[in-house]
């Protein structure tokens, strides 16, 4: 860890990217527009629940203190939720956008060759790229901070449910931004290169959801009737871990199948559950999504290391 913490500290392409991404309008603008929806969504939230709440009793001052901590608890969880929600989906979309023009960019304006000429390696060009993005979209989250806070402190989250969002975000990070940067290597063009990363970004948010509901209604439910309807027990466990795995690997599906998971079981790592009258041995989604997220992140990061090295063998 402190190998690589002096790695980054003494890379003179993070700290050119830092500088020129910092300074100017927008990296301010940038911040202060993310803030700025997620403070409105966090209010919206917040109106929604106590009107909802109000109409059903719920929540009335003068209704006890358990009605109270009850109400609190569910607003907590909302903003909690929505919160959560926003920064996957920030991750998943604004960390590529940051990402993918990386390198070709250096190519649009004539300056990659210069970079290979220097004394700095494959290695070195790769991680002060991607350190620089990470520092800035850990910036904006990090920036979240008191929304996150705030939900906790009006209560129904704890504080293990904070801890496992933020890993789940940070993974996420890390997955998308190699994933833009790989494909920043290979594009010709700032502009093929924003769309090739979201021609691969929105199949993998969307893809496993999609794929469910679409199953679901060209078959009219006979499908999932007939797939779900008395299994051995191998065909249960294929079907169980297989469906556990695909659910795991969609940023979206994992987010709700992991609080499913959290507030049937109670647990946040590994539980026994029931699956057609059969125990299995249940992993939380959350830790199958992020050993994903950190496997694919090596494996593009190799890979966009060992393409500027071959360009600057060339």
């Amino acid at each position: 860890m402190k190998n690589v913490l002096t790695l980054w500290r003494h890379n003179p392409v993070i700290v050119n990217e830092l500088r020129s991404r910092m300074r100017g309008r927008r990296a301010f603008l940038v911040l202060a527009g993310h803030l700025l929806v997620l403070g409105g969504l966090v209010a919206l939230i917040y109106l929604i629940l106590y009107e909802e709440l109000q109409n059903y009793n719920s929540f009335r001052y003068g209704g006890g203190f358990q009605q109270m901590l009850e109400a609190s608890s569910a607003i907590g969880k909302g903003v909690f939720y929505g919160t959560t929600f926003l920064l996957l989906l920030v991750a998943s979309l604004v960390g590529p956008a940051f990402s993918a023009g990386a390198i070709v960019s250096e190519k649009d304006r004539q300056t990659f060759d210069l970079l290979l000429i220097t004394a700095l390696s494959p290695r070195a060009i790769v991680m002060g790229k991607l350190g620089a993005i990470l520092i800035f979209m850990g910036l904006l989250i990090l920036a979240t901070l008191p929304f996150q806070t705030m939900a906790y402190f009006f209560g129904g989250v704890a504080f293990a449910e904070i801890m496992v969002a933020a890993l789940v975000l940070l993974s996420t990070t890390l997955f998308f931004c190699s994933l833009g940067l790989f494909i920043s290597t290979i594009a010709r063009s700032t502009t093929i290169a924003n769309m090739i990363t979201y021609a691969a970004v929105i199949p993998i948010l969307l893809g496993v959801p999609f794929f469910f509901v679409l199953i679901g209604i060209l078959s009219s439910g006979y499908f999932f009737e007939h797939l779900f309807k008395n299994p051995s027990p191998v065909e249960a466990a294929i079907l169980v871990y297989t469906l556990l795995f695909f659910l795991s690997i969609n940023p979206l599906s994992m987010a709700l199948t992991t609080e499913i998971f959290i507030q049937e079981t109670g647990k946040y790592f590994y539980s026994v559950e029931q699956f057609f009258n059969k125990s299995f041995p249940i992993v939380a989604p959350w830790l199958i999504y992020v050993f994903f997220c950190l496997s694919m992140s090596l494996i593009l990061i190799r890979a966009t290391i060992h393409r500027v090295g071959k360009v600057g063998k060339t």
